[in-house]
């Protein structure tokens, strides 16, 4: 209704989980890391939990896509605690068997599928998406199809999604032998004012519209009113934007979020918060400053008919220096949420994400470390002279998380370009860091699945070019 008067070329704010709608803030970036590092480690179990609509399906999918190529990954997202067993579910879900099989047959069906994947150096991956409603009985006989590894190559991996009684059910007496081989898990929070702003307006670009639209205030009620949870921001923002379209207001204001709120909640099912102050604030007259078009949150604009370019990179400048000064206060918190906000101007995308890694560094989060060094290294237009720096750290955060061969490929295309560059040819030297790369199996040369490999190749003429 309102897209083609906002110029949209979908509706920003749908419902339904869609991974390239996905904004990774701080929090889901984290989350990802992790549940990729799960997967890169050989994790047998990883666990997600999240209020619902904190975004925990999005994710998953965004896992999904860009893993499924590598590993056959099923996603059950149905069964519940009063079917009697999981594993037609889990036949279903990987395409292997729509009947209703003995559970022997079905058993011998699911180990012979396994063993064919590892042949094939392929891992089977179940999501369990509401995996809450399993209850105990269907989490222990997971955990007992779990006892199919045998020990040599892992075949099956197994990743639990849930609301916050996941938690509380595997910390149960009883789910002792359960709890004990999961090896990632993260609790997934809601998102802070500045990446409720950012995700607003990154759905905006993603849809094709102006991502300004919602002025600051505009973001800032929405994130009062929904505490941070995505679906309730997708909910307050598309009400909104159909206000907007029957006012034919071409910037959307608080007085507008707030007049839509009031008529949301007032079937009482819609569980928004600081609902008190909209009847003030849809009364009231809107602030002059709304009008302006300023955004100092988020620099995305692609359009002509608002601020500059050179005014966007100003205001991206203005908070790369800000997060420097906290990081150097050591508040890197914050720091990083500036970061990102600085990132969104292009120019700015490698030293910032580069940035955003050192503060993981520091505050000892090594996995979302490689995830904000392999960020600012997918940049082409990274600056020669600082990558090699770049991927050194990346190299060391890799090695403090047990990533060996990983951190053993990134030191070997440092030590191409750059010979005795820090203490590469020394970490090379060591006993599990020791270049393999013209080792062979079964006559074969080894296949590379490093996950961050492609991005090297992306930056490695960079690096030979810049020490010739």
């Amino acid at each position: 209704m309102y897209e083609s008067f906002y110029q949209l070329k979908t509706k920003p704010f749908a419902l339904l989980p869609d991974s390239s709608f996905l904004y990774q803030g701080t929090e889901h970036q984290a989350a990802y890391s992790l549940l990729e590092y799960g997967i890169l480690s050989e994790a047998p179990f990883m666990v997600l939990t999240g209020d619902p609509g904190v975004g925990k399906t999005s994710l998953l999918q965004k896992l999904i896509a860009e893993h499924g190529a590598r590993h056959k990954i099923g996603l059950v997202t149905n069964a519940r605690y009063d079917i009697e067993q999981l594993l037609p579910w889990i036949l279903l879900s990987l395409g292997l068997s729509a009947k209703r099989l003995d559970p022997i047959e079905a058993y011998h069906l699911f180990s012979e599928f396994l063993s064919q994947e590892s042949r094939r150096s392929r891992r089977v991956i179940l999501v369990i998406d509401e995996a809450q409603s399993l209850g105990a009985e269907l989490l222990e006989e997971l955990r007992l199809l779990s006892n199919m590894n045998d020990g040599r190559a892992l075949k099956l991996q197994i990743i639990l999604s849930g609301q916050p009684d996941l938690y509380t059910l595997l910390q149960r007496i009883d789910m002792t032998q359960f709890a004990q081989r999961i090896v990632v898990d993260y609790h997934l929070k809601p998102l802070s004012e500045t990446d409720t702003a950012n995700c607003i307006r990154h759905r905006l670009h993603v849809a094709g519209g102006r991502p300004t639209l919602f002025t600051d205030q505009a973001c800032a009620l929405v994130h009062r009113l929904s505490q941070g949870n995505p679906r309730l921001i997708n909910q307050v923002a598309d009400i909104t934007l159909t206000y907007g379209y029957a006012e034919q207001a071409r910037t959307i204001t608080a007085k507008l979020v707030a007049q839509a709120a009031i008529d949301r909640i007032k079937g009482r099912i819609l569980p928004l918060a600081a609902t008190e102050e909209l009847v003030a604030l849809a009364s009231a007259p809107d602030e002059p400053a709304e009008h302006q078009g300023s955004s100092r949150t988020l620099s995305l604009e692609l359009v002509v008919d608002e601020p500059s370019e050179a005014a966007l990179s100003q205001s991206s400048e203005e908070s790369y220096q800000r997060a420097m000064v906290l990081k150097e206060h050591a508040q890197f918190k914050e720091a990083v949420e500036l970061f990102h906000a600085a990132a969104r101007d292009k120019s700015l995308w490698f030293k910032a994400n580069a940035q955003v890694g050192f503060c993981y560094v520091k505050m000892r989060e090594p996995q979302a470390a490689i995830q904000a060094f392999c960020t600012a290294l997918d940049d082409p237009m990274a600056p020669p002279n600082e990558i090699t720096d770049v991927l050194y750290c990346l190299g060391r955060s890799l090695e403090s998380v047990g990533k060996v061969d990983q951190a053993r490929e990134v030191y070997d295309r440092i030590n191409q370009s750059t010979p005795s560059y820090r203490d590469v040819p020394s970490r090379l030297r060591q006993p599990g860091t020791s270049s393999k790369r013209s080792e062979k199996v079964d006559g074969q040369a080894p296949a590379r699945h490093s996950w961050f490999s492609g991005m090297i190749d992306n930056v490695q003429r960079f690096l030979i070019g810049s020490h010739k």
